[in-house]
């Protein structure tokens, strides 16, 4: 499995409904409805994560760090797009 860079997971998120912008230069974050759902985006690494916390009362698919986040680093634009439309839809039911 060959994993996605920056510009190809910035390529998918900015399809995906979410409002992107910068916390530095060289760092992108996304926000569904004022919450940050990927951050620690940076240009040149694989480096992303996604929101997660609760998730797993939704579903058990993704392993979810300490933090609440989900690390993407390797994932598939097929498994990008599946966990960023969970994770919308998980958002919505939470408020």
């Amino acid at each position: 499995m060959m994993s996605l860079y920056y510009n190809q997971k910035v390529s998918i998120l900015d399809t995906l409904g979410m409002e992107k912008y910068y916390i530095k230069p060289n760092k992108t974050n996304y926000r569904y409805k004022g919450k940050v759902l990927v951050r620690e985006m940076t240009e040149g690494s694989k480096v992303a994560y996604v929101w997660g916390k609760g998730i797993q009362t939704y579903t058990d698919k993704y392993d979810v760090d300490p933090r609440g986040w989900i690390h993407i680093h390797d994932f598939t634009e097929e498994q990008i797009r599946a966990l960023i439309k969970e994770v919308k839809n998980f958002q919505d039911t939470i408020g």
